[in-house]
């Protein structure tokens, strides 16, 4: 598939632009959508079967929904329903959409981009959610780059920053930028828009704050059963930090454990770096497992065993050592410069102890007693 049909798009992806022009032109209204009991039931298994199973059915995987208009006000409603849950709701409902856009992109629009130096159905999807891209060989047309076919997608880098994940591996000073564009590879194409269809997503959320509010006055009361079981098992628990009793964290640690209350999806080192932290402060696996239950897209299995695999008790049985601070810093994880005048932040505890300082911190990472 090279064009996207608004069809298409519909079944496959109901919160882009130009998907509410078609609901638009469809005539669809808040108010009669509510009042149609089978819609608003749908739209809560489309939320639960969405958080549970992180994936679309099969036929809208293969873009494929018997009535395109349903299916795209019923994404619509179930949003409105995430949104009304609270702030951490939402957030998981973007994050896990976002997969889910990545994967059916995968699956079924198999055409690589630039691959003919033509545009593909992933251009489109591009500009629609606001991300400046382009075929590298049509950036170099005429002068020849010798890694267009390795390096198929060239993005302006006003865009690359906007929805790049907060990741060092993603850090543009790691990637080829010519005349003010990066150039990446197909695959990494697809996770920078996964990146931005998370960004439409809240921002349709914010846009449509009556439609959350009418949702939360005429359909939310009629849900309590549901919505309570979704909030049990998706809602953002509270973080026991009440057990903590001794020591003191750096300001990285403790930023990372606010950005986890405040429902942000940390990066990948973010994680790594926090959970290194912790086993080496000796919190057990099952706790450091519990502090992770806040990130929006949290999966027992996957957190388990890979903090299991950090704390040397899987894989290699190699426990791993905390970032120092100068790698702390090349990630974009430390919030005051290396001001702490310590090399790693373990240290950061004996410091604090040996100037007996009297200030008050919050305590993330001591020992339960």
């Amino acid at each position: 598939m090279t064009r996207c049909s608004a069809l298409e798009l519909a079944c496959c992806f109901p919160f882009l632009r130009r998907v509410s022009e078609f609901l638009k032109r469809q005539g669809a209204t808040l108010e009669s959508e509510l009042s149609d009991e089978a819609k608003v039931r749908e739209a809560v298994e489309f939320l639960r079967a969405l958080l549970e199973r992180g994936a679309p059915g099969a036929a809208a995987a293969r873009c494929e929904c018997s009535d395109p208009g349903r299916a795209v006000v019923v994404a619509r409603l179930a949003l409105y329903i995430a949104a009304a849950g609270g702030p951490h709701l939402l957030k998981k409902f973007a994050v896990v959409s976002g997969k889910a856009f990545s994967q059916t992109i995968r699956s079924a629009l198999r055409d690589q981009c630039c691959i003919y130096g033509e545009e593909c159905c992933r251009f489109e999807i591009a500009r629609d959610l606001g991300v400046s891209a382009a075929c590298t060989k049509d950036v170099f047309r005429g002068r020849g780059f010798s890694r267009a076919d390795e390096l198929p997608v060239a993005v302006r880098w006003t865009s690359y920053l906007k929805f790049a994940p907060q990741s060092p591996q993603w850090a543009m000073i790691n990637r080829p930028v010519v005349r003010g564009w990066v150039l990446i590879p197909d695959g990494d194409f697809t996770r920078l828009l996964e990146g931005a269809y998370e960004e439409r997503i809240i921002e349709l959320a914010r846009e449509n704050e009556l439609a959350v509010g009418w949702i939360a006055r005429h359909a939310v009361p009629r849900l309590v059963p549901e919505l309570e079981e979704l909030a049990r098992k998706h809602g953002r628990p509270a973080l026991r930090l009440d057990a903590v009793k001794a020591g003191e964290d750096p300001p990285c640690m403790r930023a990372l454990v606010e950005a986890l209350k405040a429902g942000e999806n940390l990066p990948h080192a973010a994680r790594f770096a926090l959970a290194a932290y912790l086993v080496r402060r000796g919190w057990d696996v099952e706790r450091v497992v519990d502090l992770f239950r806040s990130a929006p897209d949290f999966n027992e299995r996957v957190t388990r065993y890979q903090v299991m695999h950090i704390a040397g008790q899987a894989g290699g049985r190699k426990q791993y050592m905390v970032p120092g601070c100068q790698t702390m810093l090349s990630w974009g994880l430390c919030p005051n410069g290396l001001a702490c005048g310590v090399r790693n932040p373990l240290l950061y505890a004996r410091r604090g102890s040996r100037q007996g300082s009297g200030e008050q911190r919050t305590q993330v990472g001591a020992a339960a007693p």
